[in-house]
């Protein structure tokens, strides 16, 4: 009878273990075969002990995987795999790069690039560096470059002639 509490202790750690140390579902298997056999082993013994084993896997298991996963994401391990959660507020979230900005007043000004536009990129409008977009074709550091529109948070330029 010490066999069958042995690899049914066994399976129970590995399960444990799979919990923690994520294998892709080798401990998994391991552990499955592990207490499957404790059972197959516990019933040719007698059945009484065959339906106790059974018992106690049906119980134990659930609960102590549950337990794991409460338990998991305390862990040095779970902590660098599990997210945090997101931050409720707008001012704990931070700028996403999405402000408040009224650019109409850029509409028709003219600026230089700073960097190439491909097709995004800086440019100085205004002695003010701002992020801008030109209409799909590239645009060469150091270009004069006028306002066409806004869309959105995006100005939208191109290269003036």
């Amino acid at each position: 009878m010490t066999l069958p509490i042995i690899l049914l202790i066994a399976g129970i750690c590995v399960i444990i273990l799979e919990i923690f140390l994520p294998s892709g579902g080798i401990l998994g298997v391991i552990a499955g075969i592990s207490i499957i056999s404790a059972i197959g082993l516990a019933f040719m013994e007698d059945p009484t002990s065959g339906v106790i084993f059974l018992a106690l896997a049906m119980v134990l298991v659930p609960i102590l995987v549950v337990i794991g996963f409460k338990v998991f994401p305390n862990t040095p391990i779970g902590r660098r795999v599990i997210l945090a959660p997101a931050a409720e507020t707008s001012k704990d979230r931070g700028a996403a790069g999405v402000n408040d900005d009224d650019y109409t007043r850029l509409i028709g000004k003219t600026g230089k690039t700073i960097t190439p536009l491909r097709p995004s990129g800086i440019a100085e409008i205004d002695d003010e560096r701002l992020s801008v977009i030109s209409e799909g074709v590239m645009v060469d550091r150091g270009v004069d470059i006028i306002v066409i529109s806004i869309q959105g948070n995006s100005i939208v330029v191109e290269q003036q002639a």
